[in-house]
């Protein structure tokens, strides 16, 4: 069994996996742009002296056009997990990855997904100026100089009025766009949604006014009220970015949807009487290709 994380980080899910592991086949491989991260990885006890199993970890950068990351060869890894990494890619870097991933993937192979969504409380909280596209308000850059995109999950939605009014609109998905080349099926989208009350964390927005309500979007089920007649309705289409609607060189599919949908953890403030959204996106996406005896994913 292998296992690659790539933006691995300080190795925050190799190392969790390496601790429980019982698996002596088990390798894992641990990647990241940052040589500063990779060397944090190293210099890990679990990574110097792993209790079972196998760890090995290099600097590779996810949107590189032709090597394949150091001690991997093509079709021969069971499993990817990308935690934050594309939105930390520029979006004419997306299809590059996406070939990567297949590239090393096993037929039938997965890829673990979680990522920003669009509203999140990071995004809410970014200053005027941050934007790097003017025209497209879900990719910033943050103090640090390191980027992060917001992306749009194609779900029922509900944008909050007031009490008794909402907007109700089908969004395009772009993480189904970037792995399949087309939108889910409806049976793929799934929501979870958890709470967690916190007294203590100031939840208003960096320039000190809360976030208006417009900004908030609750996800909703089919039995959802209908407005008002006459009611003023956000029109607006969702912020799709302009790259995923030109011509791909993927022959897609790439990947067929196991699983894909929101983790939305509300954070209350019950003293400023404010709420704000933790957004996430999750994905499971498997490698089209085939498996043996003629048998095709």
């Amino acid at each position: 069994m292998k296992i690659a994380e790539i933006g691995c980080g300080a190795g925050n899910s190799v190392f969790p996996l390496l601790a429980g592991n019982q698996n002596p086949q088990l390798e894992l491989y641990a990647y990241d742009y940052s040589n500063h991260a990779v060397k944090l990885v190293q210099n890990n006890p679990l990574y110097t002296s792993p209790p079972v199993g196998k760890i090995h970890a290099a600097v590779w950068d996810l949107s590189s056009p032709d090597a394949l990351p150091p001690g991997v060869e093509e079709g021969s890894v069971d499993i990817v997990v990308l935690v934050f990494v594309l939105s930390a890619l520029h979006p004419d870097e997306w299809e590059r990855a996406v070939s990567n991933v297949h590239k090393i993937l096993k037929p039938g192979g997965l890829v673990l997904l979680r990522d920003y969504g669009r509203y999140d409380l990071t995004q809410l909280r970014f200053k005027a100026g941050r934007l790097l596209d003017d025209e497209f308000g879900n990719f910033y850059i943050r103090g640090d100089k390191t980027r992060v995109y917001f992306f749009e999950l194609g779900v029922r939605s509900c944008f909050i009025l007031s009490p008794n009014e909402c907007s109700i609109h089908l969004a395009t998905d772009e993480l189904a766009v970037i792995f399949t080349g087309a939108g889910p099926s409806p049976s793929s989208a799934t929501i979870k949604t958890t709470t967690t009350e916190m007294e203590d964390e100031g939840l208003e927005s960096k320039s000190g006014s809360p976030i208006p309500i417009l900004l908030q979007p609750t996800i909703v089920d089919d039995e959802i009220p209908a407005p008002r007649v006459g009611t003023p309705l956000l029109t607006n289409d969702p912020q799709i970015h302009p790259r995923l609607f030109e011509p791909s060189s993927l022959h897609h599919p790439l990947f067929q949807i196991e699983q894909l949908g929101i983790d939305r953890r509300l954070i209350v403030n019950r003293k400023r009487q404010l709420k704000m959204y933790r957004i996430w996106m999750q994905g499971v996406f498997q490698k089209v290709g085939r498996t043996g005896a003629g048998e095709t994913l």
